[in-house]
């Protein structure tokens, strides 16, 4: 698994924490918006989606590209404006979204690299 190409890791954006930002000052939501951004990373391989969750303890998932049957992006007025957003991925294995992953920059490009992943698979596969 060492030889895999990452094709993209994704953190929230600094935007997504914006009113943290604003009242810095009170130092506490500064401290949170930190801790947050560290607590979850969006990586996607060749081959699979890895979502990694939290800073002390770790929630780790791999959900492979082939899997995957519903990729959706969700954006509020805010979150458009400053090019940010929540992908949301599901399996056909769970009701519901897989995880979700709030915050991240460029929501669609993102949908599209993995849909780009998962027409590749499917070529490599037939």
């Amino acid at each position: 698994m060492k030889d895999e190409k990452l094709l993209l890791e994704a953190r929230p954006s600094w935007w997504n924490f914006f009113w943290h930002l604003v009242f810095f000052w009170l130092i506490i939501p500064l401290i949170v918006a930190f801790w947050k951004r560290a607590a979850l990373v969006l990586r996607v391989y060749g081959d699979r989606v890895v979502l990694e969750k939290g800073v002390l303890s770790k929630n780790v998932k791999d959900i492979f590209i082939t899997d995957i049957r519903t990729i959706d992006t969700k954006q509020s007025l805010l979150q458009r404006i400053f090019k940010i957003g929540d992908v949301m991925i599901a399996t056909a294995g769970t009701s519901g979204y897989e995880d979700v992953a709030h915050g991240l920059p460029d929501p669609r490009g993102i949908k599209e690299l993995i849909i780009g992943q998962r027409i590749k698979s499917k070529r490599t596969n037939d």
